[in-house]
């Protein structure tokens, strides 16, 4: 556990560049021959530290469709900035580490196929508009919040009111009568 700490570490503080066996073992404290026993080489390593990363539970099905895009975009913030970190992000759309865009690629498939679930049962319920495409709105909740870093270095207090009204108006059934 030491050494996927170690990386996880080092994933968040400098990017996944600098996540190679010699800069775990520097920072675990564990020799590269015990590194090595555990992970044949980096792509390996990079998986397991990917594993790390929290997946929080869904929310309760009951919850308002609402409140369901709020938790979205609350777990997009903690992604990027607690358990990835931007550098990791910026390197992804970089595309400057192959590995670790595969990797993270591959671990986000499993998290949007529960995602499409879960907005499948809410269009199934009546609570979502029929045809609502699942990836693409995981997308643009991801894609809101890169553009609210990229315009003001930070999420600011209510801009998650404003995405969240904004995608309701797309995503909500209309009034009915």
């Amino acid at each position: 556990m030491r050494i996927s700490r170690a990386a996880l570490e080092l994933l968040r503080e400098r990017g996944p560049q600098a996540v190679h066996i010699d800069a775990v073992a520097e920072r675990s404290g564990v020799a590269r021959t015990t590194i090595y026993r555990r992970f044949p080489n980096r792509e390996a390593l990079i998986a397991a530290t990917l594993g790390l990363v929290d997946d929080a539970p869904f929310p309760s099905p009951d919850l308002p469709v609402e409140d369901k895009l709020r938790w979205l975009l609350e777990q997009v913030q903690v992604l990027v900035e607690e358990q990835l970190g931007r550098g990791s992000i910026a390197a992804v759309l970089a595309d400057s580490d192959p590995v670790f865009g595969a990797a993270l690629r591959a671990r986000l498939v499993a998290r949007l196929e529960a995602l499409q679930l879960q907005i499948d049962a809410d269009v199934t319920g009546g609570r979502i508009r029929t045809g609502t495409n699942a990836e693409a709105l995981a997308s643009v909740l991801f894609g809101v919040y890169l553009g609210e870093l990229l315009q003001h270095g930070r999420a600011r207090a209510a801009w998650a009111d404003g995405v969240v009204d904004l995608v309701l108006r797309g995503v909500a059934l209309p009034d009915r009568p």
